[in-house]
């Protein structure tokens, strides 16, 4: 722990805030509006945990000490965050220094020092995540009712922090169902232990929802903002010349269509992926959308401080129109969204006109060996759960539930991003994840790097006892 203390202390101290890039502009709007301070828009489809803490130090600080503050705090997460993985992979290795290796390179990867600078809510999501999974483990280890009520707080804060990760509450219902299993629990433990998980998780959320209520006029976690169970940038870049709507909805088609033609006119995108036909696609939506939100306010008569929650109120039925047309554009994207996946979260380095701070003062080169080398030992792990299961089986069905649980975490967040098609979002959106992406990739590792040890090694010598 101390040289997560100095190694993260080190960081905090050199890191420069960032409030421009990606959405800290809105996570600290957000925050504005807790504290009664009227916004130019509605920002209910943003999740509030991260803004209400932000919220709270605004009360105490003024930027720009209130942005370096909250990079401070930032980093002291994640040395928590990296003690907690660290304790996680001592269940699995013998030997301390590879658990605390697992550590040490989630704590110093490209993506947890950029997320770490910016003012958004990476790193306190990837926090309460390997949180909920140091609490799962207690549980199977002694099955107290305190510690599933403080898995659902946990769970609950997860949805609060990030609504991408909301789905992670029926893994935890699984993984739950498996300790009660393993435990041989009577049918009685079962109802009270899943009971009292879920008790403080739908206490906070619905917390939120009625906020929602009072606040913007929907009861729920955030607005839904297609027809579909999908993202709505996703509906946006399947718009077609093609598709037919009602008489009501063509004007708004025409928007659309207008849209995306002064798009690809004027902001062409360059991608190795252009050759395969779906670039423009894959990044377009949110843009087109952007494009075409002056002339919806105009055609809906919304004032220019309409946000996306009183758009998408307008656009729910022209949404459901288009779902029912692209299905196979949809299908599609649920691959290229999962391949995406395997992409690293974020490389670290910021545009030319930041100079030189933070990750920026590295080399061009090493942003592209990192790059490449996440892809490899994201596929290395996808293909690592297919080992341990087949293992699992031929050992009579005995599965280390440490690994279990982590397998589990990074298959959600990974198929996540295949069920609602999160497209070019699908890199950063299983930031959460990667923890335990590392730490898989280093156990197995290790076990191939044991099995070739074994297998060379002088048969005298090979009833020793290799690091696992």
């Amino acid at each position: 722990m101390v040289l997560l203390a100095i190694l993260n202390g080190a960081l905090a101290v050199y890191a420069t805030p960032i409030t421009d890039r990606f959405d800290p502009t809105e996570y600290i709007l957000l925050s504005k509006s807790f504290l009664g301070q009227a916004t130019d828009v509605n920002l209910a489809h943003r999740s509030p945990l991260f803004s209400i803490i932000l919220a709270g130090l605004m009360l105490l600080l003024k930027p720009p000490m209130l942005y370096k503050v909250m990079v401070c705090i930032h980093y002291v997460l994640i040395a928590f965050t990296s003690w907690m993985v660290y304790r996680l992979f001592q269940r699995v290795f013998s030997a301390k220094w590879l658990a605390m290796l697992t550590a040490v390179l989630f704590n110093v990867s490209f993506a947890t020092i950029t997320f770490a600078n910016l003012i958004q809510t990476e790193i306190l999501t990837v926090f309460l995540v390997v949180l909920s999974l140091v609490i799962l483990v207690k549980i199977d280890d002694f099955g107290k009712r305190g510690q599933y009520f403080a898995l659902g707080v946990v769970v609950g804060l997860i949805s609060l922090a990030r609504f991408s990760a909301v789905p992670i509450v029926f893994t935890f219902f699984v993984l739950l169902l498996i300790v009660l299993l393993r435990q041989k629990a009577p049918a009685r433990e079962w109802v009270f232990s899943i009971g009292t998980f879920f008790v403080p998780y739908l206490l906070l959320v619905n917390a939120w929802c009625l906020y929602n209520k009072n606040h913007f006029g929907f009861y729920g976690l955030f607005p839904r903002s297609s027809g579909q169970t999908v993202s709505r940038n996703i509906t946006v870049a399947s718009i077609r010349p093609e598709y037919q709507v009602s008489e009501e909805n063509k004007p708004v088609l025409a928007i659309f269509l207008k849209a995306r033609e002064n798009y690809l006119k004027e902001s062409p995108v360059n991608s190795k992926m252009d050759k395969f036909g779906i670039s423009a696609d894959f990044y377009g939506g949110y843009n087109i959308y952007l494009v075409a939100v002056p002339d919806l306010r105009r055609h809906f008569g919304l004032p220019a401080s309409a946000g996306e929650y009183e758009l998408s109120q307008k656009l729910s039925g022209f949404y459901q129109e288009i779902s029912k047309q692209n299905q196979a554009f949809v299908l599609k994207f649920r691959f290229i969204s999962l391949l995406y996946s395997f992409k690293v979260s974020e490389s670290g380095l910021l545009p030319a006109e930041f100079g030189k701070i933070n990750l920026n003062i590295l080399p061009g080169f090493f942003f592209k060996i990192y790059g490449l080398a996440f892809v490899g030992i994201s596929l290395f792990v996808f293909f690592a759960f297919f080992y341990f299961i087949a293992s699992s089986i031929r050992n009579g069905w005995n599965f280390d539930f440490t690994l279990l649980t982590m397998f589990f975490v990074v298959f959600s967040f990974w198929g996540i991003n295949f069920a609602f098609v999160t497209a070019v979002d699908a890199n950063r959106f299983k930031f959460p994840a990667e923890p335990f992406i590392f730490g898989l990739f280093v156990y197995y590792i290790t076990q191939i790097v044991h099995r070739l040890t074994l297998r060379f090694r002088p048969p005298r010598h090979r009833h020793q006892t290799a690091v696992q």
